[in-house]
């Protein structure tokens, strides 16, 4: 049986989800390092930046409630239940995995510091709202599905390398 483009669909799943675990943990380092910046190059208090992380949608781009909603009859474990354009349709999609965007927040703390020399006229310190804590945390947790994907990245290799050496 050779080995088609849909198998190797799982590599590029697993790239995305790489990717977006970087993304998500380089803008918590992000966050976390300008916890206290009050001022940036042009002059205002830096943004907290989040990593939005969104799927790109099932098969031919259809958003999954549209699948679940759809009234192709789900009757058996795998896609024989399908036939004609739909099957064509919803085996066609390769582009797996989540789409990261950063996006910034305009979330700031005040602190009342009227010597600071960013103190706004009436004595407050503009910095952003970042809590620690919540960055750390969401590092961590990027971090372990950063590990899971390479995790199946490496299986999936380990099964490509055993299926061309039968």
């Amino acid at each position: 049986m050779p080995i088609g483009p849909r198998f190797f669909s799982v590599f590029r799943a697993s790239a995305r989800g790489l990717e977006a675990q970087r993304v998500a943990m380089g803008v918590a380092t992000e966050n976390i390092a300008n916890a206290t910046t009050s001022r940036t190059a042009d002059g205002t208090p830096y943004r907290v930046r989040r990593a939005v992380h969104r799927a790109r949608g099932g098969p031919a781009g259809l958003p999954f409630r549209a699948l679940l909603q759809s009234d192709q009859p789900l009757t058996r474990s795998d896609a024989r239940h399908l036939s004609g354009l739909t099957a064509r349709r919803f085996s066609g999609s390769l582009d797996a995995g989540p789409q990261t965007e950063v996006e910034e927040q305009d979330w700031e703390r005040l602190e009342y510091d009227p010597s600071h020399p960013d103190a706004d006229a009436d004595g407050y310190v503009h910095y952003p709202d970042v809590n620690v804590v919540t960055e750390m945390a969401g590092m961590i947790s990027a971090n372990r599905v950063y590990e899971a994907n390479l995790s199946t990245l490496t299986a999936a290799k380990e099964m490509l390398k055993r299926t061309l050496e039968l």
